[in-house]
C-alpha cells in the first residue's frame, strides 16, 4: 500500500523515518512520501543529507507543501502531490495536522478504504518525558489536567503506554481507536543499520579527532514568562571558556533547524572562537566519535547521546521555578553526566577533565532497556499486519 507521510519539522521526520524503514522492509507500505508542512522545513532537510538520502534510499520522495507565496497555485500544486488520494487505497500517518491531508486522507478513507494514523511519537524515555513538559508548566503555572481529541484514525502511534502519554502530557486522552505501542524508534534496527553504513561516506573529512559535538538551538529568549537569562548571552558565556581550548580540540556546531546560523557566527566572531565548524550531519553520525556532547540548553540531542554511551555536558540557567521544582538536577535526570548551572569555574573543571582525559562512560544494559523500548523487526511486522491483512 502507498504510504504518506507529513511531518512538521526535522524532529518529527528523525521520529519517524525509522519507522519507515521497518515497514517498508516487511513490504506493508509501498513507495512513502514524505510531506514537509512548509518550505522552511523542506529545505532544511535537503542540508541534512543522511535524512535526504534515507528517503530515497528506500524508494521514496519528499515533496512539500505551500511551497509558493500565491495561495491559489498552492492550492494547484498540493492536489498534485497528494493526487494519490483520488484513485488509489493510502495509509497517511499524519505526524502533524494539515488541513488539504485531512480533508482528502478522509476522503481515501471512504471511497477506497485507506487507513489514517496519527503519530504522537516522542522518543524520550518517561520520565525524561514527563520533566519535560513540567518544565514548561511550571513556568505557565498550569498544571490542569486537559482532554485531548483524536478520533477519525484507524490507529495512534505513541512511544509510551497510554497512561505514561497521559502522565507526560498531564492530559486525559479521548480517542476511538486502538493505540500501536513503537517504542523508541530512532533504536530500530534497520535505521541504525542505515547509519552504520554510511557514517563515512557522509561525516565531513573536515571533522577530524579529537572533537566535540557543540548542539544548538534558538539563539534568543522564546519562552514567555521564563526568568533564565536568554540563550544567547548563555551561549557566549560558554564560547568564552571554550575558547580557550580551541587549541585542544576541534569543535562541531550542528544547528537546529530554529538556529539562526548568522547570529551564530557574529557571536562567534565576537567572543574570537576558532578552530570549528558548522555540520549538518545526522547527530548520531558526530555523536559516535565525539569525546563528548555539549549543550547551553536542555537539548533531547543528549538523551541520544547518553544511549549511545557519549558523555554528555549541559551549561544552563534554568527558570528559577523549575529549578527549585526539579531539586537542582538537569531537565533530562541522568542522561546528563555533567549538569553545570550558570558556574562558569566548574565549567572550566568539566571541560579540563573531559577534554584531557579519556572519559568512559559505562551505562547500565538494563536501565537502557527499561528505559528505551526498542521493537524487532518482528514485533513491528505483527503490530502493523492489520494493514496487510484487511
Amino acid at each position: 500500500m502507498d504510504c504518506i507521510i507529513v511531518f512538521q519539522t526535522i524532529l518529527y521526520l528523525d521520529d519517524i523515518l525509522p519507522l519507515i524503514f521497518e515497514l517498508k522492509k516487511a513490504d506493508i507500505i509501498s513507495h512513502p512520501l514524505f510531506i514537509a508542512k512548509d518550505k522552511k522545513a523542506y529545505e532544511f532537510i535537503k542540508k541534512n543529507l543522511v535524512l535526504y538520502d534515507g528517503i530515497y534510499s528506500i524508494g521514496g520522495e519528499l515533496a512539500c507543501l505551500n511551497k509558493y507565496k500565491n495561495r491559489y497555485i498552492n492550492q494547484l500544486v498540493n492536489i498534485f502531490i497528494l493526487r494519490k488520494y483520488f484513485y488509489k487505497k493510502v495509509v497517511t500517518i499524519e505526524a502533524c495536522s494539515n488541513t488539504a491531508v485531512f480533508i482528502l486522507s478522509a476522503f481515501n478513507r471512504k471511497v477506497w478504504k485507506g487507513k489514517k494514523i496519527k503519530s504522537k511519537i516522542l522518543n524520550r524515555p518517561f520520565r525524561q518525558a514527563k520533566n519535560n513538559i513540567r518544565y514548561y508548566r511550571a513556568i505557565r503555572g498550569n498544571f490542569e489536567v486537559k482532554e485531548e481529541i483524536i478520533k477519525g484514525y484507524d490507529r495512534i502511534l505513541l512511544t509510551h503506554t497510554r497512561s505514561q502519554y497521559e502522565e507526560i502530557n498531564n492530559v486525559k486522552l479521548n480517542s476511538n481507536c486502538p493505540i500501536v505501542h513503537v517504542g523508541y524508534t530512532r533504536g530500530l534496527k534497520e535505521w541504525r543499520n542505515f547509519l552504520d553504513e554510511k557514517r563515512d561516506p557522509y561525516v565531513s573529512r573536515q571533522i577530524k579527532a579529537p572533537y566535540f559535538f557543540f548542539v544548538l538551538s534558538q539563539i534568543g529568549k522564546f519562552i514567555p514568562g521564563e526568568d533564565s537569562i536568554p540563550s544567547d548571552e548563555l551561549l557566549k558565556e560558554c564560547l568564552l571558556v571554550l575558547k580557550d581550548f580551541n587549541d585542544d580540540i576541534l569543535t562541531v556546531f550542528k544547528p537546529h533547524n530554529n538556529t539562526d546560523v548568522a547570529k551564530l557566527q557574529d557571536i562567534l566572531k565576537c567572543v574570537g572562537y576558532k578552530n570549528y565548524i558548522i555540520s549538518y550531519d545526522h547527530p548520531w553520525l558526530l555523536i559516535k566519535k565525539a569525546k563528548f556532547t555539549f549543550s547551553y540548553t536542555s537539548s533531547s540531542v543528549l538523551i541520544d547521546a547518553y544511549f549511545n554511551g557519549c558523555p554528555t555536558v549541559e551549561y544552563a540557567h534554568y527558570d528559577s521555578r523549575f529549578f527549585k521544582l526539579n531539586d537542582g538536577q538537569p531537565k533530562y535526570l541522568e542522561c546528563v553526566d555533567y549538569f553545570i548551572h550558570r558556574d562558569v569555574e566548574r565549567l572550566k573543571n568539566v571541560l579540563h577533565e573531559v577534554i584531557h582525559n579519556d572519559i568512559h562512560v559505562q551505562r547500565d544494559p538494563e536501565k537502557l532497556k527499561e528505559d528505551f523500548t526498542i521493537l524487532s523487526s518482528e514485533e513491528i511486522r505483527e503490530k502493523f499486519n492489520w494493514l496487510v491483512n484487511k
